[in-house]
């Protein structure tokens, strides 16, 4: 069954005023957290990206990762970081070793099209199914992974859809209780999930790879259709949420999704979410159409994201590091903030 919700009046009002100044304060996800995360600046900074590299590990990257101390290292297909499995396993071991603190090792692996190029993790056939999703996520885990970032929890409209072949169906009732069954099976291997991709990526034919897709449904809509799912997803404790680039003037009449308080007060306030909001990659052509990667990243921060994606290249991390850093020093990204966001990400461990 679809769970339909009674949203507090003063959520609506507040989110029907994108543009108030009200819309344009961080949500707090907890009770504030202590200020003394225990880290460095620099470290906290480091903590709060999960960054992408082109080509094998050289001893420059290797010096620059001991150097940024990153939180979040991200393995994709397209990066081509290693040429067997046993060559994963060292590059993620190497790179842990060279950080002083925790080091979360993620990539995709959602069954069918979307699968990590590595020949002892299965890739079963979409849709997935709990015990499907164990298999696939403890291979990733012997690797030495740490998070899966799925599971997919788009309602897609139809075969139009640009997620279609990557979610679970076309309706709410289809769609909630696959994801939760994936949520529990990547738990099961002892591994972190992310829910994607927030608001809803399923009812457009754009690619937020090249494009802001930009979705004018109502306010109704996204809560009876789009956001059940959101909602199994944690009520089966996800580690994380995924926010996508994604326009919805329902929710914020100014800004895409990823970079709106008031979708993050959404997720906060209404669904109840106490996990990590992770960006997705700030180098996709959605956000750099209109806003360098650096500032999108600082945005997000400071609506109240947890961790900033940097996919690719390692010098649009560096600069979005320097970015991040500049902010909290100008007084514009309060260091209260990513107190925050480090200790969220501190906080979570596989179940």
């Amino acid at each position: 069954m679809t769970v339909r919700r009674v949203v507090p009046l003063l959520l609506i009002a507040a989110v029907l005023a994108g543009c108030s100044a009200a819309s344009t304060t961080p949500p707090s996800p907890t009770p504030a957290s202590p200020s003394a995360s225990g880290l460095t600046l620099d470290e906290e900074i480091g903590r709060v990206m999960m960054v992408g590299f082109e080509g094998p590990l050289t001893d420059s990257v290797l010096a620059d990762w001991k150097q940024r101390q990153f939180g979040g290292l991200l393995i994709v297909n397209l990066n081509h970081n290693a040429s067997s499995d046993a060559g994963m396993s060292t590059l993620i071991a190497a790179l842990r070793g060279a950080s002083r603190h925790r080091l979360i090792a993620a990539t995709d692996q959602e069954g069918g099209a979307v699968c990590l190029a590595a020949a002892s993790v299965p890739c079963t056939p979409m849709p997935v199914g709990e015990s499907d999703t164990t298999r696939m996520a403890g291979a990733l885990r012997a690797l030495g992974f740490d998070l899966d970032l799925g599971p997919v929890s788009d309602v897609c409209s139809g075969p139009s859809s640009v997620m279609w072949g990557r979610c679970f169906g076309t309706t709410p009732d289809a769609v909630a209780p696959a994801v939760g069954a994936v949520v529990d099976g990547i738990h099961a291997a002892h591994m972190l999930s992310a829910a994607k991709h927030f608001p809803g990526h399923g009812n457009t034919t754009v690619s937020s790879e090249t494009t802001l897709p930009r979705i004018d449904e109502s306010l109704d809509t996204l809560l009876s259709r789009d956001f059940p799912p959101f909602e199994t997803a944690i009520a089966h404790s996800t580690d994380f949420v995924l926010l996508g680039h994604l326009f919805y003037p329902a929710l914020d009449a100014r800004r895409s999704a990823d970079l709106s308080p008031n979708t993050m007060n959404f997720l906060r306030a209404d669904l109840r979410f106490h996990g990590a909001i992770l960006s997705d990659d700030m180098e996709m052509g959605a956000i750099t159409a209109s806003t360098p990667t650096p500032e999108a990243a600082v945005e997000f921060l400071m609506a109240g994201g947890d961790m900033v994606m940097v996919a690719h290249h390692l010098t649009v991390a560096n600069a979005t590091f320097d970015a991040i850093k500049a902010a909290v020093e100008s007084g514009r990204l309060p260091r209260s903030r990513l107190d925050d966001a480090a200790n969220i990400l501190a906080d979570l461990a596989p179940t």
